[in-house]
């Protein structure tokens, strides 16, 4: 009986409040009418509940009425809005420092100087040397113009001066093009004798992440011979949900860890958000940057980012302190006394459980931050009178029944992953729990690389659900702290999502005690 008269409460109150919430809608006959339903149904309560004010819609609730129903206030106050954005992502090159290295010229490679994948190189370091009869001819066209025009460069005749100019200029910048370094040019010149070979040099500092160059192969202009990244710093591509990216600009701070190195932070920062949303998904690729002088960081490893967004200091409220009707958002101001006012308010952003106020509200003004749920509308309110009608012809020795679940971890397996759930303290309550979710893999490993999220729902209509994001403890539990209003069943709905891997969602059960 208990359960039924705080239920029966709720209804009550939420008429009273969606009475004086909509009592512009409502004609004088109409408003009477309901005054009268309200008082009927409530005699049992008549000295917990206070009659409505039409003139102002507001209501009183008695100090008792507040604590059966867990009424709390909250103040419209100057914060920080500050929120972490939290995704997961693959490490891969910075695609503007890798480097191909092409033979311009057919030959044959005399020497391979860098002969596996995966050297560290450093930029001019000798790769190999080409042995190219177009080379050395070409030298030697070089050092004959260089000869013609010691020889014909004084010529009184100023078209034999000039062509001995051009032809030297054809024969360096033929070089050139072969990428023959200006010092090779240079020595060509000092010694006067064509080498035999050429030695051709790493464009940039890095890893040689492909070879194909063989010692003694032949040589086509069109033959990649090594494909050279630099990974001093490297990327994370990761996935930003749709509602999350007007959050997102390019310059912002990022964190991120990989699994091999958890206890270590690697601070970066977003340079590039995709102009276009993945159709599925509904999400949009995000490239975070970070610096990799070590070289720890290892392409296709995963990672857990973190974007960190700060708005600044805002003028803020509690978001369940919102009421949206669809058309308007309203909060209730706390006048004193146990007297409510309903007030229309401009929300901005939301930031970690707190909305911007743009509009409706000072600093210091007190409302009603636990409200929510009596005030979502007219339909969730007749939906509730209508359950708890049905809850009455219930057998109540059954419903108490029902109610009494057995203590204890649940466990279910999902794919190829086991989800177990528990409780803090071991019995669910009405008021603050600690709930746990521990996730094993196949071979009975703790999963430690997932991300997991709750949500509470109370099995009534007219409820809010309670969100919760779970945080990795050190006996591998996910935990999130849970604010179970009132006593009875709640659904506890799991979404546990890990790096590459498929998203879970899995429900289970909790009853709580009063």
């Amino acid at each position: 009986m208990k359960i039924i008269k705080i239920l029966g409460a709720l209804v009550v109150l939420a008429g009273v409040f969606a009475i004086g919430y909509w009592r512009g809608q409502s004609d004088p006959k109409a408003d009477h009418a309901l005054s009268g339903h309200s008082a009927t149904e409530t005699s049992t309560d008549s000295q917990a509940m206070q009659g409505h004010d039409m003139s102002s819609g507001g209501v009183n609730v008695s100090s008792e009425m507040q604590q059966l129903v867990g009424i709390r206030t909250a103040t419209a106050e100057i914060r920080p809005m500050m929120q972490k954005i939290r995704t997961v992502g693959i490490v891969t090159y910075d695609e503007t420092r890798v480097a191909q290295v092409f033979s311009k010229v057919e030959g044959w490679i005399e020497k391979l100087l860098v002969n596996y994948t995966g050297t560290l190189v450093r930029q001019g370091q000798p790769l190999f040397t080409l042995y190219s009869p177009d080379l050395v001819a070409t030298q030697e066209e070089y050092l004959l113009a260089l000869n013609a025009k010691k020889t014909l460069g004084s010529s009184s005749i100023k078209e034999i001066s000039a062509g001995s100019d051009a032809l030297l200029e054809s024969a360096h910048r033929r070089l050139s093009l072969w990428d023959i370094s200006e010092e090779q040019i240079n020595n060509l010149e000092k010694t006067g004798k064509p080498q035999r070979t050429l030695t051709f040099f790493a464009p940039i500092s890095g890893f040689v992440i492909k070879k194909d160059a063989v010692q003694g192969m032949r040589v086509m202009p069109d033959k990649e011979l090594y494909t050279i990244t630099d990974l001093s710093t490297v990327w994370v591509n990761a996935d930003i949900y749709e509602y999350e990216l007007a959050h997102i600009r390019v310059g912002q701070k990022a964190k991120m860890n990989v699994a091999s190195y958890p206890a270590r932070d690697f601070v970066g920062k977003v340079s590039w958000i995709s102009p276009v949303l993945e159709e599925k998904t509904r999400t949009a690729k995000v490239r975070l940057e970070f610096s990799n002088r070590d070289f720890i960081l290892k392409p296709e490893m995963y990672a857990n980012a973190e974007i960190e967004i700060n708005a600044g200091r805002k003028l803020a409220v509690p978001d369940e302190a919102v009421l949206d009707s669809g058309l308007r958002k309203v909060v209730f101001l706390d006048k004193g006394e146990g007297r409510f006012e309903p007030a229309e308010v401009k929300i901005g952003n939301k930031f970690d459980g707190y909305y911007e106020v743009l509009a409706g509200l000072s600093p210091g003004e007190r409302i009603l931050a636990s409200a929510g749920f009596l005030l979502d509308s007219e339909s969730r309110l007749k939906e509730a009178m209508g359950a708890m009608a049905g809850m009455a012809g219930h057998d109540m020795k059954g419903m108490e029944a029902k109610a009494v679940a057995k203590p204890g971890p649940q466990e279910k397996k999902v794919q190829d992953l086991t989800l177990t759930l528990s409780n803090q303290p071991e019995k669910p309550k009405a008021g603050e729990n600690v709930i746990r979710l521990k996730v094993t893999d196949k071979a009975g490993q703790v999963v430690k690389d997932a991300q997991v999220s709750f949500v509470f729902n109370m099995t009534m209509p007219g409820m809010i659900p309670i969100k919760g994001e779970g945080t990795l403890s050190q006996d591998g539990f996910y935990e999130t702290k849970a604010m179970l209003a009132m006593a009875g069943q709640w659904e506890v709905s799991v979404n546990v999502r890990r790096p590459g891997g498929k998203e879970i969602q899995e429900k289970f059960s909790l009853v709580a005690q009063q």
